[in-house]
Formats: structure tokens, sequence, C-alpha cells
């Protein structure tokens, strides 16, 4: 069966952000299953401006090329994995407006959740199901929760444990099995 083309969205801009560190540990277990095709989307380097484009994305039709090069990055993705933050009780600004950026190209696929800051990112997870399920993607219920991300960081490092490691693998395992079953279902191989 042909790999799964997965996109690892890092969902903070912030100066020593620690969503950077822990979307690469993500990236490094996601090399080792040969199911899928990963690639990390680093929102600092794709600097989407905040979405104030004369249509709505909604309709397709997209005016600036950072929206287009967007559409057609998020458009050729089978799944995605979202490094949230929590902020505030809630979802990056910078997050949600990637979202809000396009449209059609998020529906019919699946996202899954890595989140960390105050309750393990879950108020930011629970915002971002809501979003989600209003622009037509399948969040998934397996979420990896990081709790006390900060004392597992060394440098620009993050070392995990087991349990982080476990939760992870079964996040994959759930991303997997959707992401064959939206796939088929979009008529993909």
């Amino acid at each position: 069966m042909a790999q799964l083309s997965i996109s690892v969205i890092v969902g903070s801009v912030r100066e020593g952000r620690i969503s950077l560190p822990i979307a690469k540990w993500v990236m490094e277990r996601i090399a080792s299953r040969v199911e899928f095709d990963a690639e990390l989307l680093d929102l600092a380097e794709w600097n989407l401006p905040m979405f104030a484009a004369p249509n709505p994305p909604a309709t397709g039709r997209y005016t600036g090329e950072k929206q287009r090069a967007w559409a057609e990055r998020i458009g050729a993705t089978d799944g995605y994995i979202l490094v949230a933050p929590e902020y505030n009780h809630g979802i990056s600004a910078v997050l949600k407006n990637a979202l809000d950026t396009v449209y059609a190209e998020w529906g019919r696929k699946p996202v899954a959740f890595v989140a960390h800051g105050g309750m393990g990112g879950a108020r930011s997870v629970e915002q971002l199901r809501q979003v989600t399920a209003a622009m037509e993607m399948a969040p998934l219920s397996a979420a990896v929760h990081l709790q006390g991300a900060a004392k597992l960081r060394e440098g620009d490092r993050f070392n995990a444990g087991e349990i982080e490691d476990r939760r992870l693998s079964a996040l994959f395992d759930e991303l997997l099995w959707w992401g064959r079953a939206l796939k088929a279902a979009r008529g993909g191989n």
C-alpha cells in the first residue's frame, strides 16, 4: 500500500518556542514508520500574513502567492499532525490563521494533535477539534498531551520518555487507520 503523506505543522513562531523541538521529536519518531512520508511545515518559515484576502477561503478563489502556495502544500497532504501550544487557554493565533488561510484543501483528511502548555495543551486541542471538524477535517481522538514539556527540553532537543513515545506511537496507529480509510474514500490509492 502507498505511503501516506503527513504534514507535521509547528503551531508557534515565538522566539525560543518549545513547539519546534517537539515537532522534531515527532519527525524522528514518524521516520521509523514505513507507512508514512512526513514533512515538517514550520509556520515561522511560511510566514503567512494574517488572513485579510477579499475572498473567503471557502470560495477557493485564492489571490495571494503565499495563499496559493499554502493551498498547494496542504492539498497534497493525506493527513496532519498539529504541534499545538496552548496560549491563554486556547489556540495560538498563528496556527488558527494557518487553518483559516485555505479551506477545501484540509477537508476529509485526518488531523491529530501533539499539545503542550497549561493542562498539557488540552484546552487548545478541544478548540482545535471544534475548528477542524467545522472545516470538514476528521479530528482524531488520540492526542499526545505533554505535561511539563519544558522539563524535557535540552536546548533544541525534546527528550521524551517511554510514556510519551508510547502515546505518540498510538497516535500514529490511529492516524494510519483514518488516513488510509479517508484516502480510499476520497478515491486515492
